[in-house]
């Protein structure tokens, strides 16, 4: 087993490769259909007449994309205890089929509350190629070292 992270091994500017993300047609309609039917996202046709001119992700996907990536890249190892909430989310572009998104974490802040438990404020982006599509700021508790 992997030992885990706690808030007292990270550090503020630390910066976390989150690896790729390749989005599908299929994955685009199917979660629309789940979570935000709106045509421009599940109809070809309706979106081939609006203003993408094709089916677009809905934002809350993206948001769901930069998520997972942030769990199988940095969160999953480290000693979680709850997400506090996801502020400063900016929609900057529009996540197209065949789109490969990459990940990337920065740590801003890591604010100890208690003897337990420490606050840590992150800011995440996707981006395809060079251009963001995707940022957020995340906040979360992270478990503090446990005393021996």
């Amino acid at each position: 087993m992997t030992e885990l992270t706690y808030a007292e091994d990270l550090n503020v500017g630390a910066v976390f490769p989150l690896g790729d993300y390749e989005v599908t047609l299929d994955e685009i309609k199917e979660f629309s259909d789940l979570w935000d039917p709106q045509p421009f996202h599940t109809d070809d046709s309706a979106a081939a007449a609006g203003y993408f001119g094709e089916p677009i992700a809905s934002g809350i996907h993206s948001l769901a994309i930069l998520q997972r990536l942030a769990v199988l890249g940095m969160f999953g190892g480290w000693s979680v205890l709850a997400g506090r909430r996801i502020r400063e989310v900016s929609f900057e572009a529009p996540v197209r089929a065949g789109m490969v998104l990459t990940g990337m974490m920065v740590i801003k802040a890591v604010e100890h509350v208690s003897a337990e438990r420490s606050l840590v404020t992150v800011a995440g982006t996707l981006r395809h190629q060079d251009a963001p599509v995707l940022n957020a700021v995340h906040e979360l508790y992270v478990w503090r070292r446990p005393s021996e």
